[in-house]
């Protein structure tokens, strides 16, 4: 195991003495649309966000009485979400206390998987990164030398808190198979020889909160959240066409179809006329022709490395006159059966293609060119296509945001009490 740490990437504003800059909100603050219904929640975001910084504004942006608002501002000091700052009487009445947020009051872990490496992150309660420490684990792994490497990083994230900090919980953002409800990693392309890690296994930090959810899963959450009231009225479908190939679903506010066993493995469905052995162990599968890690060799040759991120591989691959490729055109035409297939089933007012072969102009325009040609029922309208470049932004927000405002929540509660 190779290891790299990332300190303290952000340096966030403390609340001591001075004001602190109001930040732009995260995108995941649009969680609070449908439930900011708690009125502490908001206020406290209000105050996180600069929208308010005294009592007086928080009861004039939220319309409630004072008597509320010196509750909430009581139970948030309390809490160490807030200090209250004395201001210098300028006129009649009580002086206005100045009302300074602590992001960093609550944290979240955040597990992902980029190439063959894992990456902990943790993420404070404006969406910023406070530590950041990566391990390469490699390819040949087992269950054990997998736990290992994941407690590990677990163990350092609860070390590295920095003081004053609670740790929510850490949630577990995975590619490949993953049954959600079980807490088991069934299987990574990345790493063949896991099969059916336990996540519940980890010794948990006490009193921390475990979250699993697959990677485009998150993705898919936070990219509605960010589209507001028109993304979570849309049915949007995502597929991932990358290293490996699978599918989300979500049919209103970001919340997806899969939360038990797994859902869209779409890389793993068989075509009858191909023969080649996957890395699940199964011959046929649809990654056999169209995943980077089968293709990315005959694409890019001695530039091909199995443990690039996807990111990189985009770098290369943008440049590349990839429909000159038999190879990629093949995996082309597989693909969009698959997503004329997926659409099928679903109808989807919006089909987002992710991964780092769309990000090629021409590959991009051959697949829409395509789609448009196959048509999905009779006269039915084609679905919305969007591409979206490769990166980890949202999957973090998407894994994180549901901790944090479960976190915030529950403190606030337990405060008032």
């Amino acid at each position: 195991m190779r290891r790299t740490t990332r300190q303290q990437l952000q340096e966030v504003p403390q609340p001591v003495g001075s004001p602190t800059v109001a930040f732009e909100a995260p995108a995941w603050f649009e969680w609070l649309d449908s439930a900011g219904k708690n009125g502490a929640v908001l206020a406290f975001v209000s105050i996180l966000m600069g929208a308010a910084t005294s009592r007086s504004a928080i009861s004039k942006q939220l319309r409630v009485r004072s008597t509320t608002v010196s509750a909430w501002v009581s139970a948030m000091v309390k809490a160490q979400l807030v200090t209250e700052l004395p201001s210098k009487p300028g006129g009649r009445g009580r002086p206005m206390g100045q009302l300074i947020a602590n992001p960093n009051r609550l944290a979240v872990a955040v597990l992902m998987v980029h190439s063959q490496a894992l990456h902990m992150v943790t993420v404070n309660l404006l969406g910023q990164e406070i530590w950041h420490d990566s391990a390469a684990v490699d390819p040949n792994c087992d269950n054990a030398a997998m736990r290992a490497t994941l407690q590990a990083l677990q163990q350092e994230a609860c070390a590295q808190l920095p003081q004053g900090t609670s740790l929510v919980g850490i949630s577990y953002s995975l590619s490949g198979l993953i049954n959600v409800g079980d807490a088991n990693w069934v299987f990574a392309a990345r790493w063949p020889g896991i099969k059916n890690l336990k996540l519940a296994d980890l010794p948990a930090p006490a009193g921390r909160a475990m979250h699993v959810v697959r990677n485009m899963d998150a993705q898919l959450r936070a990219r509605c959240i960010r589209r507001g009231a028109a993304g979570a009225s849309e049915r949007t479908l995502m597929l991932h066409w990358g290293y490996g190939i699978g599918a989300a679903f979500s049919a209103s506010n970001g919340a997806s179809i899969n939360n038990t066993t797994g859902f869209g493995e779409v890389g793993h469905w068989q075509l009858s006329h191909q023969t080649l052995r996957c890395r699940c162990g199964h011959h046929g599968c649809l990654e056999t022709v169209a995943a980077l890690w089968a293709i990315g060799p005959q694409l890019l040759g001695a530039n091909f490395d199995d443990a690039m991120d996807e990111t990189q591989a985009a770098e290369l691959l943008r440049v590349m006159p990839l429909t000159e490729h038999p190879a990629f055109n093949l995996a082309l035409q597989e693909v969009v059966l698959a997503a004329c297939n997926l659409c099928r089933v679903f109808f989807p007012s919006h089909l987002v293609i992710t991964g780092p072969f769309i990000e090629n102009p021409g590959a991009w325009a051959a697949f829409t060119d395509a789609f448009a040609k196959r048509g999905i029922l009779v006269d039915l309208p084609l679905p919305r296509l969007e591409a979206q470049s490769s990166g980890h932004q949202l999957e973090q927000e998407g894994a994180s945001a549901p901790l944090l405002m479960g976190g915030l929540l529950q403190l606030l509660n337990e405060t008032a009490m």
